[in-house]
């Protein structure tokens, strides 16, 4: 008895999956110091490793720069939440800014 193997359309799916903060902002964007850098050159802000201070948001995760030690959230999740905290996310509808 032989066996015929036939090898049809294979469907492959990809892509990337975004997580969000309650405050719509994608988690973990900017993560390293050369992203900083890099964002605030498009913002035309020079980051200055040594006088800048680099944070990790409490709550979406990304770095940011600004004065103090303690730990705190960065200017778009000071804001209030877009989504109520527990369960879920729906769908995000874009970046609060």
């Amino acid at each position: 008895m032989s066996h015929q193997s036939s090898i049809g359309p294979r469907l492959v799916l990809g892509g990337k999956a975004a997580v969000y903060c309650v405050h719509d902002r994608v988690k973990r964007q900017v993560i390293t110091e050369e992203q900083v850098r890099l964002l605030g050159f498009e913002l035309g802000i020079e980051f200055k490793p040594g006088i800048h201070r680099l944070h990790q948001c409490s709550c979406c995760e990304n770095l940011f720069v600004e004065d103090g030690t303690e730990a705190r959230h960065c200017q778009e999740c000071r804001r209030p939440n877009v989504h109520a905290l527990g369960g879920p996310l729906p769908e995000p509808k874009g970046v609060v800014g």
